[in-house]
């Protein structure tokens, strides 16, 4: 298999932080793993520059955690981090979504309500598209706001939430995800908007554990 040489048409720190994240994403790197830093720049080509800013980048983000002396570890991701993006979650969605329920019409209404069905389907078939079908649905507000500051740590914050394979949430979480999104949608459509962001912040991403997982 030929090395996954990296293109100069983009930052080089970026294309090896997305190289990294991708790798965590599908499992071939878990945590646990030590990044090994000699190989790595072998492998795409790269000096040890772009190399140390992207991981420096994923250690802030809380994907990897550097030792000094020893290396880069891949991290795990505890239930109590997961607790707690799920709160941070919980009040940064409901208040976008306060903010941009002006912008919800109809057309969005009927899109929240495909992908859910779409969610639904993921589910019943076993297929791994969930995720990226759940993630869809709230970009579907999301999308809507201006405030870029609170997006980025948004999908920052989602990131580390499901892109560990090892933290699988279960069939139990994903059916009472599809019947929340669902109370969401019919108190937007019912222009709750108050009742809606509450449900968002307290009911959906309230984060509730062993009960939560498979």
């Amino acid at each position: 298999m030929p090395s996954p040489k990296l293109k100069d048409y983009k930052l080089l720190r970026v294309q090896v932080y997305e190289y990294l994240r991708e790798q965590m994403r599908t499992g071939k790197l878990k945590s646990g793993d030590i990044i090994r830093v000699n190989e790595l720049i072998k492998e795409l080509g790269v000096s040890r520059t772009p190399l140390r800013e992207a991981l420096l980048v994923l250690h802030a983000y809380g994907f990897v955690t550097i030792l000094p002396q020893r290396g880069i570890i891949i991290k795990d991701l505890t239930v109590q981090e997961v607790k707690d993006i799920y709160e941070l979650l919980g009040g940064l969605e409901s208040r976008l979504l306060l903010s941009v329920f002006d912008k919800i019409g109809k057309s969005e209404l009927n899109r929240l309500k495909r992908i859910n069905e779409e969610m639904l389907e993921a589910l019943s078939n076993n297929n791994f598209n969930y995720y990226e079908r759940n993630l869809a649905f709230h970009e579907v507000f999301i999308k809507l706001s201006e405030n870029q500051q609170m997006i980025n740590i948004i999908r920052i914050a989602k990131q580390r939430l499901y892109e560990f394979p090892e933290k699988e949430f279960g069939d139990k979480w994903k059916k009472i995800n599809y019947k929340e999104h669902k109370k969401i949608i019919r108190l937007l459509g019912k222009k709750q908007i108050k009742e809606a962001a509450e449900c968002m912040r307290d009911v959906h991403w309230h984060f509730k554990y062993p009960e939560s997982f498979k």
